[in-house]
């Protein structure tokens, strides 16, 4: 079963992996100064913005794929090209499903549901939208960034199968990292508003440093759902497969005469 708790530890017991969550924060601190000195116009924000999106997205990417090829290194590379090469690509894998469930759920968000009458049926009907398609676009990433496979994140059958599987253990991952959050970002923010006040550097970083190790627990914990989730999948698809080859080969093979002595 998923575990945030061995995500914790292998996102935290590598060789240098708090110095490479300081730097993987800076961008991402950066941004979110000038956003609050309301500099959002500033070409610096847009780069540094950039630059963020694809550390994280590096980062979620390369530390789920570690986890389902069972390397002993689970964090990234610190080169930048490869986060960068490697969020561009997730980025198309992405794209179709992430545009399609995207507009599909605008549509009934828009259109459809605005027609109920009772509120709180609309409300919950909205909400269960939102959650289906996201864990249909988690499933997605799950699918390629295994392999790094285009192929694979168009596995239609594995995404129906898994997809629910996946929204439930996703759901479990969001409570617990709350938690965590709450414990550990929580502590530091009230420390702070104590003694020097929460509008300085010191609270920005922290919660821009819990930001980037909460999408390396987030790639760790969708790697370890590979076993369970799209395992099971895989393996219900396998069996089914080998039960169609064994019908299909006495199909071929025709009936069988009865033995004589």
């Amino acid at each position: 079963m998923a575990s945030i708790k061995d995500a914790i530890e292998e996102s935290t017991n590598e060789p240098h992996a708090l110095t490479q969550y300081i730097i993987f924060t800076l961008p991402l601190f950066g941004a979110l100064w000038l956003f609050k000195k309301e500099m959002m116009n500033s070409i610096w924000f847009y780069l540094l913005a950039g630059i963020s999106a694809i550390i994280l997205l590096g980062t979620m990417v390369k530390c789920a794929n570690n986890v389902m090829n069972f390397r002993e290194k689970i964090m990234p590379s610190m080169n930048p090209f490869t986060l960068l090469f490697d969020s561009i690509r997730t980025i198309i894998a992405l794209l179709p499903a992430a545009a399609l469930n995207g507009g599909i759920a605008y549509y009934l968000i828009t259109k459809i549901y605005p027609m109920i009458s009772v509120t709180w049926i609309a409300q919950a009907a909205t909400y269960i939208t939102y959650a289906v398609a996201g864990s249909i676009i988690l499933t997605v990433f799950m699918l390629y960034a295994k392999k790094f496979s285009f192929v694979d994140a168009f596995d239609f059958k594995a995404i129906s199968d898994s997809c629910i599987d996946v929204l439930i253990q996703v759901i479990w991952l969001a409570i617990q990292l709350a938690f965590i959050d709450a414990i550990v970002a929580g502590s530091v923010t009230y420390l702070c508003w104590l003694f020097i006040g929460i509008d300085n550097v010191v609270t920005y970083f922290v919660w821009c440093m819990t930001a980037v190790f909460n999408v390396a627990l987030i790639g760790n914990y969708l790697g370890q759902l590979n076993y369970e989730a799209l395992h099971q999948a895989e393996t219900k698809a396998q069996k089914k497969k080998e039960k169609e080859e064994i019908e299909n080969l006495r199909k071929s093979n025709g009936p069988t005469s009865p033995s004589t002595f």
